[in-house]
């Protein structure tokens, strides 16, 4: 009965060690827990290469990031290996951002012009310009329109003796009507399909209304005042 006591006291002061030993482990790993979670995480200040590539888990080539002519160049790709947005340097030596279709064709672009200024212009199915904007050599602003062929239909823009000027064209790309706003005052042209005027309307440089007609050839054939 003896041996059995004496046993059973043994067995008791093992346990309350094991105890003592887990209990202190949890206590360390909780410690080390909160500890982790208090500590920031290692992020560099800069990170330097010639290029760069993000690729998918199939190599694909999904980012570019690489030098152009001595300027910085950036491609974004579809799964497919198609172009979807470039961040370029323009021949001018400005920057320009074109973004493509699913077959990787531009559908539109933002750029500088050759003389200095924006420029931004939208593509049709087939490639050609429909619409663009930008600026002149006079530094005004324009707008055109053009049709499913990329030929200019209507011109908004500034003309060079003050005022606005919007014309419209015809499919032989020659002008048909012209709206202008000169400092003598508004003034409107229409032109038959030889690219002869044959109505004038507007403002004379006196300040006068003035309508005036033409025939088929451009010759006046009357006006109101005479």
């Amino acid at each position: 009965m003896r041996n059995l006591e004496e046993r059973l006291t043994k067995m008791e002061k093992t346990i309350n060690i094991y105890r003592m030993i887990f209990g202190a482990m949890i206590t360390i790993g909780f410690t080390f827990v909160l500890m982790s979670a208090d500590k920031k995480q290692f992020v560099p200040d800069r990170i330097q290469a010639k290029s760069f590539e993000v690729v998918d888990d199939y190599g694909n080539v999904l980012v570019s990031l690489k030098p152009e002519n001595g300027n910085g160049l950036v491609n974004t790709y579809s799964k497919a290996g198609y172009r979807l947005v470039s961040l370029f340097p323009s021949d001018g030596g400005g920057g320009g951002i074109n973004t493509f279709d699913t077959d990787g064709q531009v559908n539109f672009k933002v750029t500088r012009t050759m003389d200095g200024g924006g420029y931004m212009a939208l593509f049709n199915s087939d490639r050609k310009e429909v619409f663009e904007v930008g600026t002149t050599t006079a530094n005004s602003g324009y707008f055109r329109v053009n049709d499913r062929d990329g030929e200019k239909l209507a011109w908004l823009t500034y003309t060079t003796d003050g005022g606005g000027y919007f014309s419209l064209f015809n499919r032989k790309n020659e002008e048909s009507m012209k709206f202008s706003t000169p400092d003598a005052g508004a003034r409107v042209g229409l032109y038959n399909g030889l690219n002869n005027r044959v109505i004038y309307l507007g403002t004379q440089e006196n300040k006068d209304g003035n309508i005036t007609v033409y025939n088929a050839s451009g010759s006046r054939t009357g006006s109101v005042p005479n």
